[in-house]
């Protein structure tokens, strides 16, 4: 999150988890609920995860059925500038969802091809 804050500015209203090697996945998903609830008292809550099908992406799916929300996994730094520089142009959160998406996608080349 330095990188991003480099490049985007200081952020606000932004809650990061890590799930450590020998943490327990039921705890980690109370934070994932709790984090969820203090999140919710904004205008939507958007989840990044790294991996599709590892277990944050699989708990914060789990929860989000639970809230609206959206999940985005194979989070990188285009796709969190993206979010942070969108977040406040009165997209709803299915449009930043898609934006974040976008930007993640176009920010991965093989640069020799280009």
């Amino acid at each position: 999150m330095r990188s991003v804050s480099l490049i985007a500015g200081e952020y606000r209203n932004i809650i990061t988890l890590c799930l450590e090697k020998n943490d327990n996945a039921d705890n980690f998903y109370e934070e994932i609920q709790s984090s969820i609830e203090k999140a919710e008292e904004g205008d939507g809550v958007m989840i990044f995860t790294d991996i599709l099908g590892g277990t944050p992406s699989n708990l914060s799916t789990l929860a989000a059925r639970r809230h609206h929300l959206f999940c985005l996994t194979g989070l990188n730094l285009p796709m969190m500038i993206e979010f942070l520089m969108s977040a406040e142009d009165g997209l709803t959160l299915e449009e930043l969802a898609d934006r974040c998406f976008e930007a993640a996608s176009s920010g991965i080349r093989i640069t020799n091809k280009v």
